[in-house]
């Protein structure tokens, strides 16, 4: 059979994690640490939205959202991050049904290049490389590793990769290591996309999940607003799913410059699906309130502040500037993984199994979500820190 173009990207993670996996029987009650599914209670008043319109699933909604839905996120825009003079215009503030619809359907607008390529963090989330080769590009790896912080080194991109590149897609925060990129490499990347006629697509969904003790994540609209550039080929992409434990109402949105926005408008009138009214009603509500945000974001740290008691000091230890994963270095991850699923039933992701398959950086390390509530993270923090111990004990003395 010939070999179609999807064939060319790594396995879903979780396939790889169910084959490494669902052989062994746990000894005890499973607890899942391996996937970013917020487990926090999401904001009643949203889900009684969805119902208290319930009639509105009899009609096509409008591509450019409701008004109340355009006023909420305009409104969340511009508290969050001053933003509001640089997407002005209708059709630069887009709902989408979940951000992950908007990443993979954004890169068929990307300028056709020879031999275009479309840049990426890597470990990365899935729907980028997927989008690129949709997008008859070739995924371009660039490794997120300790020595840049966590965030893809723009001065690897050389001469003939600028030259070639038709879209580069960051994560900020990024998942899984939680690392923050500053204004500054914003504005870089940001100048590149301008100068070298690329798209610069901006993954924010883990914008509002910080450390309430640091500073919060800029976006790169702020620095398209500050730099006057509201035409930018910039598309800065937000979800419900994190800020609002809402992963199931599938409600995101897309901002960015103006004519690039009018084309995803255009290609979204023929290709993308409308979000139904119901939910953009819940979805205006969620964004039109930050209170139960900042509950969210205090839950988080708790259950930071119980890792780094339990962790700093092993594993490479640190503790994000946003999102809620650790990243821990324990040698061998898919390993570990399996090690900790056969000694107390916790599921961890292998770091490896979110890396590009020839990318090394990635495998020593597993990325645990904590999304659960705090007692079953009281409960499944120590246990890991025990099987991890161990895990590292046999190892050394295996290498012996």
């Amino acid at each position: 059979m010939q070999k179609r173009a999807f064939d060319t990207l790594p396995a879903s993670p979780f396939t790889r994690l169910r084959a490494l996996l669902d052989d062994v029987t746990p000894p005890r009650e499973p607890v899942s640490l391996a996937l970013g599914e917020p487990q926090h209670a999401p904001p009643s008043f949203a889900l009684s939205a969805v119902s208290e319109n319930i009639e509105q699933y009899r009609r096509y909604p409008p591509i450019a959202g409701t008004s109340d839905w355009q006023a909420a996120a305009r409104g969340w825009l511009k508290r969050r991050f001053g933003v509001a003079a640089s997407v002005a215009q209708p059709h630069q503030v887009l709902p989408l049904n979940g951000t992950r619809e908007g990443l993979f359907l954004a890169a068929q607008i990307a300028p056709p290049k020879p031999d275009g390529i479309m840049a990426m963090p890597d470990p990365f989330y899935q729907i980028y490389a997927s989008a690129a080769v949709a997008a008859g590009a070739a995924p371009h790896y660039l490794a997120a590793t300790p020595e840049n912080n966590f965030l893809p080194d723009l001065d690897t991109l050389d001469a003939d990769m600028l030259a070639r590149l038709r879209a580069l897609y960051l994560c900020n925060p990024s998942n899984p290591q939680g690392a923050v990129a500053n204004k500054a490499y914003l504005e870089k990347a940001l100048g590149l996309a301008v100068q070298h006629n690329f798209l610069l697509l901006v993954d924010e969904c883990y914008a509002e999940i910080y450390d309430p003790q640091q500073t919060p994540p800029p976006s790169i609209l702020e620095v398209m607003e500050e730099s006057g550039q509201g035409d930018a080929p910039v598309i800065a992409f937000h979800s419900l799913s994190k800020r609002s434990n809402l992963p199931g109402l599938r409600s995101g949105f897309a901002a960015g410059g103006e004519r690039l926005m009018q084309a995803f408008h255009d290609l979204r009138q023929i290709a993308g699906p409308q979000c139904p009214m119901p939910a953009q009603a819940a979805a205006a509500l969620a964004w039109g309130d930050d209170a139960h945000v900042e509950d969210n974001r205090a839950r988080y740290a708790e259950k930071f502040d119980l890792a780094e008691t339990l962790l700093a000091g092993s594993f490479d230890f640190f503790r994000p500037q946003a999102g809620f994963f650790l990243w821990l270095n324990v040698g061998d991850g898919a390993a570990a993984a399996l090690h900790l699923w056969r000694q107390e039933g916790l599921r961890v992701l292998p770091g490896g199994y979110l890396g590009a398959s020839a990318a090394p950086h990635a495998t020593p390390y597993i990325r645990i979500a904590l999304v659960a509530d705090m007692a079953v993270t009281q409960d499944a923090l120590p246990r890991l820190k025990t099987a991890l111990d161990d895990f590292t004990a046999a190892s050394k003395a295996g290498a012996r």
